[in-house]
């Protein structure tokens, strides 16, 4: 790695030198479950090896590790693949980790489950930021997308999310997001303006491409290697992100859904042995000595590139 991509790296995770990232990880994405009850055109579901729930005991060993950190870790975000308002014990594991002492708690939903009860529940919970994805600003263009899901139920549990947070005077960040593709490119003007004229100050709408999931997404429609940008720049992920399956283990990276690269798994190992392991630091150097492109997963890979992201302020 040259001096500038260790310098973009060490600026983009706030640290003054490179070696401090593998003290423990400053992020983690747990999935405390795995299961969904959409069926989305740009997922991979249908590909999905297993489904589950964390186990109350592999929770409970995460957060007894976590909180000897929770002055260095600046994120805990509780999804991963699925639908985490499936798990109906969300709440209380949001109030569990923030106990811990984790200053940022958040999550990815489709909203299609949030009722009144969980609005209220996740509210008093905690919770830091709450993000929704909505892909489109018609039912037509949503559903067409979103299968299995009702628009208008939709669009209101996060309008009611909204006005009940506003209410109480709670501190829960809201993000909606929309992922662009081809059957919602042309509703992005039109979906932007009436987001940002139903959120509060604090929120944020934004948008990004999708992406390949690692090359395997079947109907992936961007480009695969983006010209070649990706070619030998080291994935930030590998120093500052921590994946945890519902089962405990640890895959290469948030594409990663299937365990293809198993680099740990937590119910026989520690959070710290497994991020301070060989498998870890041998993938590491294959990105650090440019030679990223040889794990298939990381061939013009750019889903964690921070300028992917739109978004969108007056």
């Amino acid at each position: 790695m040259d001096t500038e991509q260790i310098k973009n790296l060490e600026n983009r995770m706030g640290l003054e030198n490179l070696s401090r990232a593998n003290y423990f990880p400053k992020y983690f994405e747990m999935e405390t479950v795995r299961g969904c009850n959409a069926r989305c055109s740009m997922c991979t579901i249908y590909e999905w090896n297993g489904r589950g729930l964390m186990s109350d005991n592999l929770f409970s060993r995460i957060v007894g590790e976590v909180k000897h950190y929770n002055d260095w870790i600046e994120r805990v975000c509780l999804s991963r693949n699925g639908e985490p308002l499936l798990d109906k014990k969300l709440p209380e594991r949001i109030k569990a980790i923030k106990e811990a002492g984790i200053k940022y708690v958040t999550f990815s939903t489709n909203a299609s489950l949030l009722n009144e009860e969980k609005t209220r529940a996740l509210i008093s919970s905690g919770l830091d930021d709450i993000r929704f994805s909505i892909d489109g600003v018609t039912k037509k263009t949503f559903e067409e997308i979103r299968k299995g899901l009702n628009f208008e139920e939709v669009v209101e549990n996060c309008l009611r999310f909204i006005r009940i947070r506003d209410e109480i005077g709670s501190t829960p960040t809201v993000q909606v997001r929309m992922t662009l593709q081809n059957a919602n490119k042309h509703e992005e003007e039109e979906w932007k303006k009436y987001w940002k004229a139903r959120i509060s100050g604090q929120d944020i709408v934004s948008s990004k491409p999708m992406h390949s999931w690692g090359n395997q997404l079947k109907n992936y429609e961007g480009e695969e290697k983006e010209n070649g940008v990706y070619t030998g720049i080291p994935c930030i992920s590998l120093w500052s992100t921590m994946i945890i399956h519902f089962d405990g283990r640890v895959p290469l990276c948030g594409c990663d859904y299937n365990n293809k690269f198993t680099l740990g798994n937590i119910n026989n190992s520690s959070i710290q042995q497994v991020w301070q392991s060989q498998q870890f630091s041998s993938v590491r150097e294959l990105h650090s000595s440019g030679k990223r492109n040889e794990i298939e997963l990381c061939n013009g890979c750019n889903v964690w590139d921070s300028e992917r992201k739109v978004v969108y302020k007056e």
